[in-house]
């Protein structure tokens, strides 16, 4: 049976690409994909599924069933059995009833945007869909899906919210554009698929994977902007700690102004010890080996980054990342930590997502 129906499908494949090719049938096929593709954007932060963009096909089990439904038909009409007709014609209503249910499961669900975190590359990459039902019955059984992602099953109560979970796998670097969801129900009978699109503006930075066995930090030493002779370099971290800041005096040196603690604390702060030479690390990119390719620099220099910013207490340098082109620092802390990552992971990339309002 299953070398018969193989057989019977080879000509009916042949046949439906004979048609693909006709100039009729290719511009009704673009025209229904141009009409599918319609940019559903949200407006006032949210995507409402209203009934001119809910479609519904019958599914494979639903084809099944109708030609069961045509059979016992033509079977009730053949022997004239008043109970086939009977049949027939209550589960043809059944079929009808589910149709309508499944259109009723998806129309005036709300799609109230998208939320996710940066991660690595080679990381899993989750991004949350919320989900709105504003009206007093329940939705079963409403699938969200996009490209590259698995579709998540999830049931909403009467005006209730729920937020779905997509897994994203194996990003590459750079910016990741959250594609078109797709929400479907199936519900109740698996007879009927009912599906719109929503998309939902999000894009998130891929930062590069770390490098698991990266060297230690590179040693560097960069004078402070206030320095002006190097003997000051020799002094220790212990002799630093002896520095004492105090409220600005009239007549101090400008070089023994605490800059940087003068702008934390909105008000001039003075050293009463000399200004001294800080120890920094720089992690620049023409220092790493020559046989690296860049995806292997970025990812060294990513994985430097991580070390220098949770390097121990008590040794915690300041740190530059320098490019090609690009200097960042010497700073430390979350900020400095996320720009130095941005620029490793916009490295040869756009600066900005690529716009698609052409391609919806």
């Amino acid at each position: 049976m299953a070398r018969f129906t193989s057989l019977l499908l080879v000509p009916l494949r042949v046949l439906g690409a004979g048609l693909a090719m006709l100039p009729g049938v290719r511009f009704a096929r673009a025209r229904v994909q141009r009409f599918l593709q319609r940019p559903r954007t949200p407006r006032e932060g949210r995507i409402r599924l209203d009934r001119n963009h809910v479609y519904i096909l019958p599914t494979a089990a639903g084809g099944g069933f109708a030609l069961l439904l045509m059979v016992m038909l033509l079977t009730s009409l053949n022997y004239n059995v008043s109970l086939g007709f009977l049949l027939t014609f209550v589960l043809a209503g059944v079929v009808a009833s589910a149709m309508w249910q499944t259109h009723r499961n998806l129309v005036d669900l709300e799609v109230r945007g998208a939320a996710g975190d940066a991660v690595f590359a080679g990381h899993t990459l989750n991004v949350g869909v919320a989900l709105a039902n504003v009206t007093p019955w329940a939705r079963v059984g409403v699938d969200v899906s996009a490209a590259q992602a698995a579709a998540v099953e999830t049931s909403l109560d009467a005006q209730d919210a729920i937020v779905a979970a997509l897994s994203f796998a194996d990003q590459p670097r750079g910016w990741f554009k959250l594609p078109r969801l797709t929400v479907s129900t199936r519900f109740p009978l698996g007879l009927f698929r009912a599906w719109s699109y929503a998309d939902a503006p999000l894009t998130l930075l891929v930062y590069p994977a770390p490098e698991p066995s990266v060297p230690p930090l590179p040693a560097s030493f960069a004078p402070d902007p206030g320095d002006e002779d190097d003997t000051r370099a020799a002094r220790t971290h212990v002799e630093e700690a002896a520095d004492q800041l105090r409220t600005y005096r009239p007549g101090d040196a400008l070089r023994s102004i605490a800059w940087k603690h003068s702008a934390r604390l909105d008000t001039w702060m003075s050293r009463t010890g000399q200004q001294v030479r800080h120890a920094q690390c720089v992690l620049a990119w023409e220092a790493l080996p020559s046989s690296m390719n860049v995806e292997q620099r970025l990812s060294r220099l990513c994985a430097w980054v991580l070390a220098a910013e949770h390097a121990p207490a008590g040794d915690e340098p300041e740190y530059t990342l320098s490019l090609p082109g690009v200097v960042i620092g010497p700073a430390r802390g979350v900020a400095h930590r996320d720009a130095c990552l941005r620029a490793l992971a916009l490295w040869g990339k756009p600066a900005m997502p690529e716009a698609e309002g052409e391609a919806t």
